[in-house]
């Protein structure tokens, strides 16, 4: 510490100078000055002492606390150093364990691949078939639209069918009554040449087959069935022959299947 200046050293002995100074003052005031009264003294006499006070025991101090004993540490014994078979055996059980380790790791890996591979291969199924589906779905619809197409060209091919048959019917309706006509013209015409025997008797009927040529004209007629009676077959014959030429139809299909061989039938009496 450093020492105290003279200024410090006065202020500090003024302090003590007072301090004995107002002790002073109050023992003079505190002791009072005035003599007592003198009192007569009184005496008991005892003619044996009285016991002395039973004093109650004092309770003991509880016992302080044993303080815990000093525990000094035993040295560890000295571990022995290993031996080298130790050593190796440490080492190979070590290797041991590593190569456990390392078994372990390849078979996690193994099973991580195997789980990839069967992912992978559902992910593939999953797309084939897919693939597949969508590969039928589009057959479907292409067979659809064939089927479709298919079927309107069959139908159109079937309605025009049904039209070239009604067509070719009706042609061959009007043929035939052009035919059915004309055979009649034809019929009227050869009837208008016979002259009915004497001894005709009944209603028989001949058949003739007569072939014309383009114009028209007989070029024989055929008795198909006779009538039974020779006079009227000559007859019919003989007028076949001079109603030549015979009307034809302006249709040439119609004047074809004359022209191949047109069968007729003939009775005396016509119903």
């Amino acid at each position: 510490m450093s020492p105290l200046t003279s200024r410090q050293q006065w202020s500090a002995g003024a302090l003590a100078l007072l301090f004995h100074a107002v002790f002073f003052l109050a023992l003079v005031f505190s002791v009072s000055w005035r003599q007592a009264p003198s009192l007569p003294v009184m005496a008991e006499l005892w003619t044996s002492l009285p016991a002395p006070p039973v004093q109650a025991e004092p309770r003991p101090l509880p016992p302080p606390p044993p303080k815990p004993a000093e525990v000094n540490p035993e040295p560890s014994p000295a571990k022995p150093e290993p031996s080298k078979a130790d050593i190796a055996l440490k080492a190979k059980e070590a290797a041991k364990q590593r190569e456990a380790e390392l078994q372990r790791i390849e078979q996690e890996k193994k099973r991580l691949k195997l789980e990839q591979e069967k992912k992978l291969e559902a992910e593939r199924r999953q797309k084939e078939e897919a693939a597949r589906k969508k590969a039928m779905e589009e057959r479907k619809r292409a067979l659809d639209r064939t089927l479709a197409e298919q079927m309107d060209s069959e139908l159109a091919q079937e309605a025009a069918q049904l039209n070239q048959m009604r067509q070719q019917q009706q042609a061959s309706a009007a043929r035939n009554k052009l035919i059915a006509d004309y055979q009649e013209r034809i019929r009227q015409k050869i009837r208008s040449y016979i002259r009915l025997p004497r001894n005709l008797t009944g209603n028989p009927e001949a058949v003739f087959r007569v072939e014309l040529l383009p114009n028209g004209e007989v070029q024989r007629a055929v008795l198909v069935r006779t009538s039974g009676q020779t006079a009227y077959d000559q007859e019919v014959e003989r007028a076949i022959l001079k109603a030549s030429p015979l009307p034809m139809p302006p249709d040439p299909a119609a004047a074809a299947s004359f022209r191949s061989g047109l069968t007729l039938k003939f009775r005396p009496q016509e119903g």
